[in-house]
């Protein structure tokens, strides 16, 4: 009997095989979008942080002291000054149509007020249409506009008599040294790749599970394929999806080496954590496609509802927005993505260096996708092995 099993697992492996030797689109989801994928995501943010955002100038001062604002901005890695604007209104006509990101003006009379020891306010218009890349920038000009503050004030006080020392001590009492604990680089191939790579891959498992059910039931092929396996519906289900979960894995491996051996992701935890936690989505994601097949009973809206479940998982990860700021209704929701599970283990284990418990924890949470989308292989027989659920696209 063992070995009678032995073939009959064999007979569905090698069945699925041909399947995705033959068809175009099985190739195309299982080995060149991913790998076309992943190369545009790591060419994409390989600068790791934004840098040299056009910065318009108006300098209505045009003294020595505007000239080294302008300098002192220039110099930041995140700004590139462009001093060709004349007046405010052209400088925010660019902001505008986009040209520029950020609109320094500096007033008439700044050097003359600083002299007399009076405050010379430099507005700063900075374009926050896109969150993190305005959060950069006006961080950076904010810096080296408090820098050249600082200096100002300390050089008028020890031109009053005093040493450099105690106007250190009087215009900066109390100091600020920030420690960048988990991103120290604020990179965002740390932040975006982190999140965009695992994400497509879950969407080609996803997609290339739902394709290979789908097309069983479109072409009414679903008793061949349990005639093969003897109708064991778990030699049947087992034997055809090891050749994909196999692909997959390989794909998962190839993204833990761009992550560590390419970009330079730091590795505080255990990889066999990480590679166990891979298959273990990978395996929950190819049964939530059995589950979304099996309620649909059509390729098509199945594969619509990948795509949403897929999409949703990015916006409640907590990666763009962090979830304790969502409502309690928000973050409940975002626990229904095995995706949310894996990313909070993974960043555990690379970023943070968390202990193996709390890892195994995330993954017993995977684990559960995984029976679920299991308990409904019985209702995936049954449709199909029935005619009126066949041909449907």
């Amino acid at each position: 009997m063992k070995t009678l099993g032995n073939n009959r697992f064999a007979n569905v492996f090698g069945r699925e095989l041909k399947r995705i030797i033959s068809d175009k689109i099985y190739l195309f989801i299982g080995l060149i979008a991913p790998v076309v994928g992943f190369g545009i995501i790591i060419w994409i943010f390989s600068a790791g942080v934004p840098r040299k955002l056009p910065v318009a100038i108006v300098d209505m001062d045009h003294t020595a002291l505007s000239r080294q604002i302008i300098r002192s901005v220039d110099a930041t890695s995140i700004a590139n000054t462009d001093r060709s604007y004349s007046d405010l209104d052209q400088a925010s006509k660019a902001m505008v149509s986009g040209e520029v990101e950020a609109v320094i003006c500096i007033p008439q009379y700044t050097e003359r007020n600083i002299i007399r020891g009076q405050s010379a306010p430099v507005a700063v218009y900075v374009n926050n249409a896109y969150l993190i890349k305005a959060g950069l920038l006006k961080s950076g000009i904010q810096k080296a506009l408090a820098t050249l503050s600082t200096g100002i004030k300390v050089r008028s006080m020890m031109m009053g008599g005093e040493n450099e020392k105690q106007a250190l001590s009087k215009v900066m009492a109390v100091r600020l040294r920030p420690v960048l604990l988990f991103n120290p680089y604020t990179s965002y191939e740390y932040y975006l790749t982190l999140l965009l790579l695992p994400v497509l891959l879950t969407v080609f498992v996803l997609f290339g599970t739902i394709y290979a059910i789908g097309t069983e039931l479109q072409y009414g092929t679903g008793p061949e394929w349990f005639n093969a396996s003897g109708n064991k519906l778990i030699i049947a289900i087992t034997g055809k999806f090891m050749p994909h979960t196999l692909i997959f894995y390989a794909q998962a491996l190839v993204m833990n080496l761009l992550f560590f051996s390419v970009l330079g992701l730091p590795l505080k935890g255990h990889l066999g954590l990480i590679l166990t936690s891979e298959l273990l989505m990978i395996l929950a994601y190819q049964c939530m496609a059995v589950l979304f097949v099996s309620v649909m009973k059509n390729m098509r809206l199945a594969l619509s509802i990948a795509s949403a479940y897929t999409m949703l998982a990015v916006t409640f990860a907590g990666l763009t927005f962090p979830l304790f700021g969502m409502p309690v209704i928000a973050q409940t929701f975002s626990r229904v993505f095995p995706f949310s599970y894996w990313l909070d283990l993974f960043a555990g284990q690379t970023l943070r260096g968390e202990p193996a418990s709390i890892a195994i924890k995330q993954m017993l949470f995977i684990s559960i996708f995984i029976v679920a989308g299991a308990l409904f292989t019985p209702r995936l027989r049954y449709i199909l092995s029935n005619r009126k659920y066949w041909g449907k696209i």
